[in-house]
């Protein structure tokens, strides 16, 4: 009996105080909203801004025609072409496949999305999503070309040398994890695809497409004003300082700060520094790769219906952006 009292009070204690640090985060975020409205009001209609006019033009189409892709069972057909591929590669099942291509050419979080529905279908199971969750979470090339090369750098093939890099960390990371969590024993179930509805593909793909841009643009706006705020009370100033200690220059010490709370306004001051881009352009790599609190949090919304928790997802990103900031700083030499 005693026993028994014993550790209900210590899950009480434990749920408490996850509860309370949840709420003293919350209110801590919120009441200088309170006392201060102008200032972070307008932080928030700054990160709106940032989402309208260089994010929601990348993702929003490729949302909804990936989506009408996935209603169609293209998934299927791309599994079928590089099934041998993809085991020899990352010992992950056919499906995978679809989930990569599509992950690389919409983006964040495209590929936790895809997992998700796949995982709900019943079509792979906790497992599989583990493994195939370490190669399939990326940024696509309208954002990492368009609006990082081409609208914050100016420069194209500057954009193209992230985006690569990006890649080849996505393909290394995912041989990593592959041989990590090593081959399933019991043999894999051959992917059957789902009946068709042609009737309701378009009215399902455009409502799923606004409501996943929907929540993507609610994330880049809170947490810009999250980072402004960070930024006001001196934290980003203080861990940039920090980073100063091990030779990175302030001003990129605050952008890899920012970035790990948003990526896009991380690459923003990365772009505005003034170094050359064999300094920077490892930097925006691994910021883009990691993709900071914004996209995790993203991602997890749609990962955690899959059972794959925060720690693994954090670790396999972490070595994902280790790969991309070497890689990219190999092909500066070639490039720059």
């Amino acid at each position: 009996m005693w026993t028994g009292r014993i550790l209900k009070k210590a899950v009480f204690k434990k749920i408490f105080s996850k509860r309370a640090f949840l709420i003293l985060l919350v209110l801590g975020v919120t009441i200088p909203l309170v006392f201060f409205p102008d200032r972070y009001v307008k932080s928030v209609f700054g990160g709106m801004e940032l989402f309208a006019l260089s994010v929601l033009p990348a993702l929003f189409p490729f949302f909804f025609f990936s989506q009408i892709l996935s209603e169609l069972n293209f998934g299927y057909d791309i599994g079928l072409v590089l099934k041998r591929p993809l085991r020899a590669l990352f010992k992950a099942p056919p499906v995978a496949g679809y989930i990569l291509a599509m992950s690389m050419l919409c983006g964040y979080p495209i590929g936790a999305r895809l997992l998700s529905d796949y995982y709900e279908r019943g079509l792979i199971d906790g497992e599989q999503v583990k493994r195939i969750s370490s190669f399939t979470s990326t940024s696509g090339p309208l954002f990492i070309v368009g609006t990082v090369g081409v609208g914050m750098l100016g420069d194209k093939t500057a954009g193209y040398v992230v985006l690569l890099s990006h890649y080849l960390s996505a393909v290394i990371n995912g041989v990593l994890y592959g041989l990590l969590l090593g081959r399933k024993k019991k043999a894999e179930a051959e992917l059957v695809p789902p009946l068709i509805d042609y009737g309701s593909v378009l009215k399902k793909s455009m409502t799923s497409a606004v409501s996943s841009v929907a929540a993507v643009g609610g994330y880049v706006a809170v947490f810009n004003m999250v980072a402004d705020l960070l930024s006001d009370v001196g934290l980003i100033g203080a861990l940039a300082t920090g980073l100063t200690y091990f030779g990175l220059p302030l001003r990129l010490g605050q952008g890899v700060c920012a970035s790990m709370i948003e990526v896009t306004k991380g690459c923003l001051i990365f772009s505005s520094s003034g170094f050359s881009y064999s300094v920077i352009e490892p930097l925006i790599a691994l910021a883009v790769t990691f993709g900071g609190l914004s996209v995790t949090m993203q991602s997890l919304t749609y990962l955690s219906k899959c059972r794959v928790r925060a720690p693994y997802y954090l670790l396999t990103k972490t070595t994902q952006a280790t790969f991309a900031f070497g890689v990219c700083k190999l092909l500066c030499l070639l490039f720059f």
